[in-house]
């Protein structure tokens, strides 16, 4: 197999590097018109965290920088899911949810894999430490080599007023026929650039920027696992006048709920 260029970047990825606070400006998005089929799509990447952890902040980290690096960003759909468990330890994540915990859970089941922090996952399919920096560039250069039998696409666009939204248009085709049951077309509107001075807990005394922060999670439609199959659905999520409207994003990707695997994805900015 030959080397995919994301692993002449692992250097320049791991090394210190400036950032900014990560927005995927110029992210490819893969779909029906713009991704031509077996064309490799952007691999999701979902980070399992929390801010009462003390080994996550390397990890949100290296997250960070895959998703604002020039070489990297167009390759990756960084999320990271704050779970709740660890709200336990003397600081309450203002991040973290329930949901996020059970979508964890969700993979444990799924891979047959312990759940821990942190824990990244590639593509639906394969757990990492996300501490793990030459591990995790090698999962993403593997998955870009693999031809992703469906595109996914999606067009973004915030409405203003005292109520702001962001109305999604998702469309996603099936090239070849898949064992999966239907497949669900996943839409995650996330956050990046937030700074939290930790009070108490393992990171007590610290302050931790955060990136990809998943604030909604929702299922578009489903769609047959079948070659030839191909769907359109407009959504509409509400947005927070608190959030940072010009750091929220929104990715897509097309998921087998049974294997958890991903075969497709899009991501783009509201800026």
């Amino acid at each position: 197999m030959r080397k995919h260029p994301v692993t002449a970047v692992l250097a320049l990825v791991l090394a210190p590097i400036a950032f900014t606070g990560a927005a995927l400006d110029g992210a490819a998005a893969s779909g029906p018109d713009s991704n031509p089929p077996n064309a490799a799509s952007p691999v999701v990447l979902e980070l399992f965290t929390s801010q009462g952890c003390s080994s996550c902040p390397p990890a949100e980290t290296l997250l960070s920088r895959l998703g604002s690096d020039e070489q990297t960003r167009t390759k990756v759909v960084p999320l990271a899911f704050h779970v709740d468990y660890w709200n336990e330890g003397g600081w309450t994540d203002p991040f973290s949810a329930r949901d996020w915990t059970l979508r964890q859970e969700a993979y444990r089941l799924a891979l047959g894999v312990q759940s821990y922090t942190p824990q990244l996952v590639v593509n639906g399919h394969t757990d990492v430490n996300g501490s793990n920096g030459p591990r995790v560039l090698a999962e993403i250069a593997a998955d870009l080599e693999r031809q992703p039998g469906a595109t996914i696409s999606l067009t973004a666009t915030r409405g203003e007023g005292s109520k702001p939204t962001v109305t999604v248009d998702v469309t996603a085709a099936v090239t070849e026929a898949f064992k999966a049951r239907r497949l669900k077309a996943q839409v995650a509107l996330f956050e990046s650039g937030l700074v939290t001075a930790v009070g108490r807990g393992e990171n007590g005394g610290r302050t931790l920027q955060n990136d990809f922060i998943v604030r909604r999670f929702e299922t578009a439609f489903t769609l047959e696992p079948k070659a030839g199959a191909r769907r359109q659905q407009v959504i509409t999520l509400k947005l927070e006048p608190a959030w940072k409207l010009d750091n929220v994003g929104v990715a897509a990707f097309l998921q087998d709920p049974g294997s958890m695997k991903i075969h497709a994805a899009a991501v783009q900015s509201l800026r």
